[in-house]
Formats: structure tokens, C-alpha cells, sequence
């Protein structure tokens, strides 16, 4: 660089620092202010605030005593229940109400246990503070808990112990403890460029202001919400706006955080809405959040951080955003209400039998019913109210009240007109028998998106029938950039496949890859006999002697699954089959796997030979939980082209018997298996022949004979059944 290149640029950077002290000096001053003169930031001249504005012209404590019944009496954003609502609510949710108690009597004794059931990462050991809370306290090791800490989604349970039992001690608290939160933890300036803390991340402002405007709500008649007290508050609800109003970013734009960032926002737009600068938060949390989904919310209605639990997390608050939009006669943009809807699709999409969503991803076990209910509500959609509760749950009667339950309740449902799904965006293929809660349920994951939330699940698949989880992604357990993080992301812990014990990607720390496997090839297909399913990994072509793997499953209903996992190499490699259970109840059985309940168990049976290993795992439910589990791995080393076929199915659900059965070209001259395999399976005096052609001999034509019949196709299922023969070709 040139000397008069770099004089142009110091005075350049100059001018730039000089208007950022400028600006810096302003928002410190606008800080101050926040402070000392709520009413600078009022709309007085509204006629809702016309006493206020009487008053504050006369005595400034008497305008905040006026600001205190203006701020009481407003209708609230939320809450739509009231004292006469109580002893219903006891009788209809008395454990729902019991357990807010139990909480907030803990958090009044500054006992802090995170087990709420969106709570993005749970906990199950409780810490509590002798004296004062230290908002910045990481007591193990994990950072999250001091963000769930600056969360403050406890503080509800304050507000809902108050409005329940009518005991001040429940609102003095929340008084205090918010209180103590906003005089130790003072906005980082702009000159210090919003440098981050525990406290201060945009995610956890944007999730404070949902979190206490719900609080508040419960609570704002208690004779220790004071005057002083609510200009305080308000002064804090205004910093948080500032500060997410002119922190927006790219990461913002392209993350979970920037929709939770920008819901907070809205929520202040309309609960501050009385303040002068609240419809320009408005128009820009609309503008942003629009943005937002565009970028984030795939056509599949997914989100692409590919975790069905920030999927929701967002979801949620985009819902928010609706009721809130309804409620204030708002305009929304069509893709936020749009995105909106085809992410709730999404749900209902991938949703178990059980109600949960799967453990996809960064995801925990969670019913995702009391969302859907939510989002039945608001779209008066009948199919999302069949994949929902059939009467309100406790937390949204609190938000839409009686006569809204009442309207939710005489709501007909109805049952999605799909069963199976495959989301092409994402790459995630969910198919199903039907919508009882009996069902079965599988999925086959044929797509990586992302890195972050991602896990390196490529072609990983699970079961789920009977009520139960028989295979399953493994969870998340950790954020901790430590082994944990590292194994249960890996794809070991999913049921995928390996090569010579490598993993599908490389990780290099807890959200990153420093190589990322990728598929090739995907196709899928539906029909009311079967579900179908592949994918290429290329992973393994990272290897000095390239491997190719591939992965078909046919999923033959009701309950039989058939795996067929080809691997393409020059040189001899050990290839891996996983799978993995969420407990211990598992065996091997001379050559077969069978689960160990009392009834309906699963048994996985090797077509070909392979050798077996039963490995000590771990199983994650939810963040911060890791139960002992079983891996069944089966193993096979070859040399050149290779495959492992694997039959999975409920023996005690009808008499199956199955052979692998020669197949001929056209000609009569028997096959090689590197070319083409059939297996020949009887089932409740029905025969089934399914057949993959790994490499044709003649491709343009893929003509075979099996068992005395001539079919052409690549996969091929044939049906025998009363002397008939259908034949199925799937690809």
C-alpha cells in the first residue's frame, strides 16, 4: 500500500471514528436520559395519554402515578384470563398450577432448575445463590446456563403465582430480581461496538422482551409495581429496543437469532406502543422478519439450520407475531404469514405418532402438540388441530381466554390428506402407516444442509412404531466444544453407515466441519404399499482409494424394512452398518438382533454375512441428559464392490420367512451380486420380491429375470398373491 493510499485511508478511518464517538456519545446521552425522563420518549400528545400529559406539565411524580393506572388499565398483549377465570383454571389445571408454584417458590429462593418444555437447553442440576444472583455465573462449565439464566422465561411463573394465589411475595420478587437484573447489567456502549456478554447477546434481548412483557402482565396490580418501579422497567424495555433495533447483521438476517431478535421487537412495538419511536421499531422488525423467513424457511416450509427444535423455536415466535398482528389489526407481509403456515406444515410432516418431533439435528423429545394448537388457532386451520390438542392446554387458555377455548373446542379436525412426505428441500424423507397414534413411523435422512445445529446424520434413518422408539438419532446432549459435542454429532451415534471407522464428516469444533460429506443422487417414492428411499454418500471420496456409498431402504408396510447398502472401491475396506437404541433392551441372538421388551420388538436380521459388535452408548432425550444405550454395529471387509442387505421387522405381527434368490439377464445367464440382488420374502401367505440393480450389465435396458418372472426397472418390488402378479417398478 501506498503511502497517499494510506493517508486516504487514515482520514477515511478518522471520520468514520469520529461518527461513530458522535453517535456513541449520542446513545450514551439517549442512555442517561433513558433514565432520568421516561416522557421524552412518550407520545404524549396522544389523547390515551392526555392525563398523563396533564400531569407531567404540573408534577412529574404525579405523572408517573398517572403513567402507573394508564399502563394498569390497558387491554393486555397477552394474558386473556382474569380473577373470575381462577377456580375454573384450578379445577381444569390444578397440576399445571402447582407446578408454576413449585417454580416460582424455587426462583424466589434463587434456585434455578431450566425445565421448561421449549427451554432450548434444559438442565436437571439445580444451582442456588446464598446471596445476591450473579447474572454472569457459569457454575458448570456450560455457557448456555448463564444465557438460560438471562432468559428470565422463570419470571412467568412469578407473575402466574401471583395471579393465582394473590401473594405479594411472588410480585415483590419479580421487582426485585428485575430490579437487581437492569442495575448490574448496563447496555454495552456503542463505542465499546456492543461487545457481547452473558447478559447482553441480541438472542437472549430479544427473548427478555416476550418473557417479561408476559411476566408483567400477571403482576402489574401488585402494590409493589410501583411508579418508580414501571419507569424503570419501561426505560429497560426501551434500551432493549434500541439495542436490537441497531444491532442487525447478516448473522442476524441468515440466523435463528435474527427472527427471535426481531419477534422481541415486535413485542415491544405493540406493548410500548404508546411511545414515540415504537412504530418504527414496528416497520422495522416487519421489514426484518420478512428477511428473515425468505432466507431462513425453505419451500419445504423447514428451516435450513435442519434442527426440528430451532425450526420451532422460530416457528413460535413467528406465531406470536400473527396473534399479535390479529389482535392490533397489524398488516403482516405474505411471506410471514406464509412462511408461517408451511413451517407448522412441516411439523405436521415429520411429526411421530407420539405427537413429538424427532431428534433431528440439535433437537430434543419434545410434544409439539401445545405449538400446533396454537397455530390451529390462529390460521383456523382443521388438519393442524388433528396433529394438536383437542382442548387448549393451560399455557394458551392463559393467552387466548374462555371464549376463545370455548371456539378452539367446538373446532372440527381433521386428518392430513398425505401420510408419507419426503420435505425435498432439506432432504428429509418421513414416512407413515396413518395418523393413529399406533402407527408406524420412519425416517430416512437424505440430505446435510448445515454445520451448526446439523448433525453429520447423512443417510442415517430411524423407527419409531408400537408407541416406542425402537432406532434413534442419538440427540445433542452438549454444546461444550468437548468430545461430547463431537460424539453425538457424529455419525457413529446416528444410523448411517462408515468406512474403515471414519466418520461421514469431519468436525472441527462444536459448530463447524473442516470437511462436510455431501449426497448425490436422491430419489424417493411413494406408494400405498410402500415407501421408498436413496441416496449416494461422497464423503468417503476424501480417502486415498475413493469410496462411494449408497443406501436404499424400502419400507414395506405396515412394518417390514428392507436396507440395501452398497459400497464401491478399488481396495479392501470395513464397512460399518449403526444402529442405535434408546435404552439397553437389546440382544443378539445367534445371527439376528431383537430388542428385549416384554412384546412387539423389533429384529434386524442380516441377509449376508457380517460380523456383529453390541457397543456401550450414550442416548440424549434433551440437552444436558445422557442416558446409557446400546449400538448394534454390523461389520463387513471386502475388497472391490461390496453390499450388506438388512431386513428389519416385527416378528410377532404375522409369520415372515425370507431367502436371497438368484436373478438372470434375459438370456437365462445367472448374475453376479455386484451387478444385482433380489430377496424373496413371504409374508401372512403374501410373496414380496424386492430386487436392486447396483450395476446392470446392460444398463439401457435393466431387463431381469427373478423367480420365473421378467421385469425391467432398477428397483423393483413384485407382489404374488392368489395366483396374481403385480409388478411394482419403483425406479
Amino acid at each position: 500500500m501506498s503511502y497517499s493510499k494510506f493517508n486516504i485511508y487514515n482520514k477515511k478511518t478518522t471520520v468514520f471514528l469520529i461518527v461513530l464517538l458522535v453517535i456513541g456519545h449520542v446513545f450514551s446521552q439517549e442512555n442517561k436520559l433513558s433514565v432520568e425522563n421516561i416522557f421524552d420518549k412518550l407520545n404524549l400528545e396522544s389523547p390515551d395519554l392526555r392525563e398523563v400529559n396533564d400531569s407531567n406539565k404540573e408534577n412529574r411524580k404525579k405523572a408517573l402515578i398517572q403513567l402507573l393506572k394508564f399502563y394498569r388499565q390497558k387491554g393486555d398483549v397477552y394474558k386473556q384470563v382474569s380473577q373470575e377465570d381462577i377456580q375454573f383454571l384450578q379445577n381444569k389445571y390444578s397440576d399445571d398450577i402447582k407446578r408454576s408454584i413449585q417454580i416460582a417458590d424455587e426462583v424466589r429462593n434463587k434456585y434455578f432448575l431450566f425445565r421448561e418444555e421449549w427451554d432450548m437447553e434444559r438442565t436437571n442440576i439445580p444451582y442456588q445463590f446464598k446471596n445476591d444472583i450473579d447474572w454472569g455465573l457459569n457454575p458448570f462449565g456450560d455457557p448456555e446456563w448463564t444465557y438460560m439464566l438471562n432468559r428470565h422465561k422463570y419470571w412467568i411463573h412469578l407473575g402466574k403465582a401471583y395471579f393465582f394465589t394473590g401473594n405479594e411475595i411472588y410480585a415483590k420478587t419479580f421487582v426485585q430480581q428485575l430490579t437487581h437484573w437492569i442495575d448490574n447489567n448496563s447496555l454495552p456502549s456503542l463505542e465499546d461496538n456492543y461487545k457481547e456478554s452473558a447478559a447482553w447477546r441480541r438472542i437472549e434481548a430479544g427473548i427478555r422482551c416476550e418473557n417479561w412483557i408476559k411476566s408483567y402482565e400477571f403482576i402489574k396490580h401488585s402494590k409493589y409495581v410501583t411508579p418508580d418501579f414501571l419507569e424503570k422497567f419501561l426505560n429497560a424495555l426501551f434500551l432493549h429496543g434500541e439495542y436490537i433495533n441497531n444491532t442487525f447483521s447478516n448473522f442476524s438476517l441468515t440466523s435463528n437469532w435474527g427472527v427471535l431478535e426481531y419477534h422481541g421487537l415486535f413485542n415491544l412495538s405493540v406493548f410500548l406502543e404508546d411511545f414515540k419511536i415504537a412504530s418504527t421499531w414496528q416497520r422495522n422488525a416487519v421489514d426484518r422478519l420478512t428477511r428473515c423467513v425468505e432466507l431462513q424457511v425453505l419451500e419445504d416450509g423447514t428451516h435450513w439450520e435442519h434442527s426440528p427444535m430451532y425450526h420451532n423455536e422460530v416457528m413460535h415466535c413467528l406465531l406470536n407475531v400473527n396473534l399479535l398482528a390479529q389482535r392490533k389489526n397489524i398488516h403482516l407481509t405474505k411471506p410471514i404469514v406464509q412462511k408461517t403456515k408451511d413451517m407448522v406444515y412441516a411439523n405436521i410432516e415429520w411429526q411421530k405418532p407420539n405427537y413429538h418431533q424427532p431428534l433431528l439435528g440439535d433437537s430434543d423429545d419434545t410434544d409439539t402438540r401445545g405449538l400446533l394448537s396454537f397455530a390451529s388457532f390462529i390460521f383456523e386451520d382443521s388438519v393442524m388441530k388433528s396433529r394438536a390438542h383437542q382442548e387448549l392446554d393451560f399455557e394458551n387458555y392463559l393467552i387466548l381466554g374462555k371464549n376463545l377455548a370455548e371456539i378452539y373446542r367446538n373446532k372440527n379436525s381433521e386428518s392430513p390428506s398425505f401420510l408419507s412426505y419426503y420435505q425435498e428441500n432439506s432432504g428429509d424423507f418421513y414416512m407413515r402407516t396413518s395418523w393413529e397414534e399406533d402407527a408406524s413411523h420412519a425416517s430416512l435422512h437424505l440430505r446435510k444442509l448445515s454445520a451448526g445445529h446439523a448433525h453429520d446424520d447423512l443417510l442415517s434413518f430411524t423407527i419409531f412404531a408400537n408407541n416406542r422408539d425402537y432406532l434413534v438419532d442419538n440427540g445433542r446432549y452438549s454444546y461444550v466444544d468437548n468430545q461430547w459435542r463431537k460424539l453425538f454429532k457424529s455419525s457413529q451415534s446416528h444410523n448411517t453407515l462408515g468406512v474403515d471407522n471414519l466418520p461421514n464428516s469431519i468436525l472441527k469444533d462444536a459448530w463447524r466441519s473442516e470437511y462436510e460429506a455431501w449426497s448425490e443422487g436422491i430419489y424417493t417414492k411413494s406408494h400405498n404399499l410402500f415407501d421408498y428411499g436413496e441416496a449416494e454418500n461422497n464423503g468417503y471420496n476424501r480417502l486415498e482409494d475413493p469410496v462411494i456409498i449408497k443406501r436404499r431402504m424400502l419400507f414395506l408396510k405396515p412394518n417390514v424394512w428392507l436396507l440395501f447398502d452398497s459400497f464401491s472401491a478399488k481396495e479392501t475396506h470395513e464397512y460399518s452398518q449403526y444402529f442405535n437404541f434408546p435404552n439397553d433392551k437389546v440382544q443378539i441372538i445367534g445371527q439376528t438382533i431383537v430388542t428385549t421388551y416384554d412384546s412387539k420388538n423389533l429384529k434386524i436380521q442380516p441377509i449376508k454375512e457380517v460380523e456383529y459388535k453390541l457397543n456401550d452408548v450414550w442416548y440424549s432425550p434433551e440437552y444436558n441428559l445422557k442416558l446409557p444405550s446400546k449400538q448394534v454395529e454390523f461389520i463387513k471387509t471386502s475388497k472391490g464392490f461390496t453390499s450388506m442387505i438388512t431386513l428389519l421387522y416385527f416378528p410377532e405381527k404375522g409369520g415372515l420367512t425370507y431367502t436371497k434368490i438368484p436373478v438372470y439377464n434375459r438370456e437365462g445367464e445367472l448374475l453376479e451380486d455386484k451387478d444385482v440382488e433380489a430377496v424373496h420374502i413371504l409374508l401372512d401367505n403374501k410373496e414380496y420380491i424386492a430386487l436392486v440393480a447396483y450395476n446392470s450389465p446392460s444398463i439401457a435396458n435393466h431387463f431381469f429375470a427373478v423367480d420365473g418372472t421378467l421385469v425391467h426397472g432398477e428397483v423393483v418390488l413384485i407382489e404374488k398373491s392368489n395366483g396374481e402378479i403385480k409388478v411394482n417398478i419403483i425406479k
